[in-house]
Parts: structure tokens; C-alpha cells; sequence
């Protein structure tokens, strides 16, 4: 009986193959919904884009006209992240954590409601008058 166990091959195939085929239009299904949610997070972020430069534009306009320079006022408040990454590994092998000793040591002190302490701010203007506007 020979024809006998081919037809059993042959339909073992035939299943095989249809359950391969179901799968294989789920993943084509699953891969233009992905291509589609893609294409919506491209156009998203395009947006999100432009507008963040429109209000960059608008920032910097504003700064203009109040004589502050945007680019050195960033440098000061937002520190390279990729310095501080490396400045975080390294220490003096004391044990002691950063940010913990005396809060009033340096221009970086921060009160613990998250502003800038007055000596903070005090010792960054560099005039020295005591005034937290640095004016």
C-alpha cells in the first residue's frame, strides 16, 4: 500500500502548508500595522518638530528683547549630559554619595522644594550685590 501512505504525506503536507499560510498573512497584516504606526509616530514627531521650533523661535525672540543671551543662560542651567555621565563614575573613593554634604557648598545648591538657594543664585550672578536677579 504505498498510495496509501503517500496520501497520508500528501495531506500532512497540504496542512502544513495551509497553517503556513494562515501565519503568513497574519504577519503581513501585523507588519502593515506596524508600518502604519509607524508612519503616524513619523508625522507626530515631524509636528511635534515644527512646533518646537516655532516656539524655540518665539523663546529667542523674547530673550532678544529682554537683552538675555539663550545660549549661555542653557549652558548654565542645563550642564552637558555626557560630562556629567562621566563625572558621576569617577570619585574619590571616600564613600561619600554626590550631593550629600553641606547643600550651601557651590553655585549648584538647590533648596529642597527644587529652586535655586539664594546663595546659589548669589554666587553665580558674579556682581556680588545679592540680588537674585543677577542685574
Amino acid at each position: 500500500m504505498p498510495f496509501g501512505d503517500t496520501a497520508k504525506k500528501i495531506s500532512r503536507v497540504a496542512d502544513i502548508a495551509e497553517k503556513l499560510y494562515e501565519r503568513l498573512n497574519q504577519v503581513i497584516e501585523q507588519v502593515q500595522e506596524v508600518r502604519e504606526r509607524v508612519e503616524r509616530t513619523s508625522d507626530q514627531i515631524e509636528s511635534i518638530d515644527r512646533e518646537l521650533a516655532e516656539q524655540r523661535v518665539i523663546v529667542e525672540a523674547l530673550a532678544e528683547q529682554q537683552d538675555i543671551d539663550v545660549d549661555s543662560l542653557i549652558d548654565e542651567q542645563l550642564p552637558d549630559p555626557e560630562a556629567d555621565a562621566t563625572d558621576e563614575g569617577e570619585g574619590d573613593g571616600d564613600g561619600e554619595e554626590a550631593g550629600e554634604g553641606d547643600a550651601s557648598e557651590g553655585a549648584d545648591a538647590v533648596d529642597s522644594d527644587g529652586s535655586g538657594s539664594a546663595e546659589a543664585v548669589e554666587g553665580s550672578s558674579g556682581d556680588g550685590d545679592g540680588s537674585a536677579t543677577g542685574n
